[in-house]
């Protein structure tokens, strides 16, 4: 059965503002890696230890990024959308850091 182009669907569903926050998170931890990266090359990678530490803190929040966005994907009566961008952006994200100073740590 196909609906009307212009037909609408009323819904009692919302946007999850979890959902949201984990999206954000996950954003400002992967554009971070890449501000990290493109500060590491141009100090041929001698950068301070509290660089290393901000790394370490955008790790763990992209982890948390996507625990929460694992959660809101079971909220009942929300939209999936902002938690599907939020779990693949935090996923890439996680793998980036995790892989970063696993690749750190071989090497040194």
């Amino acid at each position: 059965m196909r609906r009307r182009r212009r037909s609408y669907k009323f819904t009692e569903k919302t946007h999850s503002k979890k959902a949201m926050v984990s999206f954000g998170l996950a954003v400002v931890t992967f554009v971070t890696y890449f501000v990290f990266v493109f500060l590491s090359y141009k100090a041929a990678g001698q950068l301070s230890a509290y660089y290393g530490a901000v790394g370490v803190l955008a790790m763990l929040v992209a982890i948390v990024s996507m625990g929460l966005a694992i959660s809101t994907l079971r909220e009942e009566d929300s939209f999936t959308l902002f938690p599907r961008m939020a779990l693949g952006v935090s996923i890439v994200s996680t793998v980036l850091w995790v892989g970063n100073y696993v690749q750190g740590f071989m090497r040194g």
